[in-house]
């Protein structure tokens, strides 16, 4: 097993992989593991085993089947880490939901046979500049390649649409009521900040710990909340939780603007 990856997904990994090349030999052709492992920035509290499978022919129903029984097995026997990712043909490698097939994909341990998941720049471009290959070539050795600015593009709508939501739609309101939504909107959102300015991709933790030397002193400390909730650091510095999320809220307003300002 490459060593980048954490030991503590070694027998995962391992036993998700004897159980594909056992029962579909002829399937896959290559496993690489994109996301915050390949960053080396596994978080073992929060982190999934995020993936791209690239197989050699298209998956046909019994081997759909099989996948489905291989991953329900590596989530009963491994409940603490969940598989992500998607089962991609050579030529899906760069491209995006639209330009696709539907294809299996797995989102928190549980196969779809036809679906669309984290197909984006992001995704790309962490595959082929800090991708780490399980089974089969480089991936600095695959043939697609990553525009940037489409990627910045398409982060700056990411910005205005799906994280604007989270200062008008209730639910996504909400859910930053939660420990796990304060470190995941607050330090989502760095990432992108941090992407702007500095025209690379980092991990949440390296972004908040970045943001601290580059916002002002009066969000530091919903900052290092959301620093504190991934490195699993009690306790919260916040009285009440509808007040952490009201300052959620305007952190978001704030990055957004920043962002938005930085862009123009």
């Amino acid at each position: 097993m490459n060593q980048r990856i954490p030991r503590c997904i070694h027998p995962t990994l391992e036993n998700y992989l004897s159980l594909v090349m056992g029962q579909l030999p002829d399937l896959m052709s290559a496993f690489y593991v994109v996301g915050s492992t390949a960053l080396d920035g596994f978080n073992e509290r929060f982190s999934d085993i995020d993936f791209v499978a690239v197989l050699n022919r298209r998956a046909a129903p019994t081997d759909i089947e099989k996948l489905y029984h291989i991953h329900r097995a590596i989530d009963k026997n491994y409940p603490r880490w969940k598989m992500s990712g998607s089962y991609l043909q050579p030529d899906d490698l760069g491209h995006f939901d639209n330009e696709i097939e539907p294809h299996p994909a797995c989102h928190d341990g549980a196969l779809r046979p036809a679906d669309h998941f984290e197909l984006n720049s992001v995704t790309w471009w962490i595959l082929k500049n800090h991708g780490i290959a399980v089974l089969g070539c480089e991936p600095q050795q695959l043939s697609f390649t990553v525009d940037w600015n489409r990627l910045i593009t398409r982060m700056r709508k990411n910005l205005n649409t799906f994280w604007a939501s989270y200062t008008k739609r209730p639910n996504r309101i909400v859910s930053t009521l939660s420990d796990w939504g304060v470190q995941w909107t607050v330090l989502g959102m760095l990432r992108q900040f941090y992407t702007f300015r500095e025209n690379t991709i980092t991990t949440k933790e390296k972004a908040g710990t970045y943001a601290l030397n580059c916002v002002p002193t009066r969000w530091h400390r919903l900052i290092r909340e959301a620093i504190n909730i991934r490195e699993g650091k009690k306790p919260s510095a916040y009285r009440l939780r509808i007040a952490r999320t009201l300052e959620v809220v305007s952190f978001v307003k704030y990055i957004i603007q920043t962002c938005n300002a930085g862009l123009t």
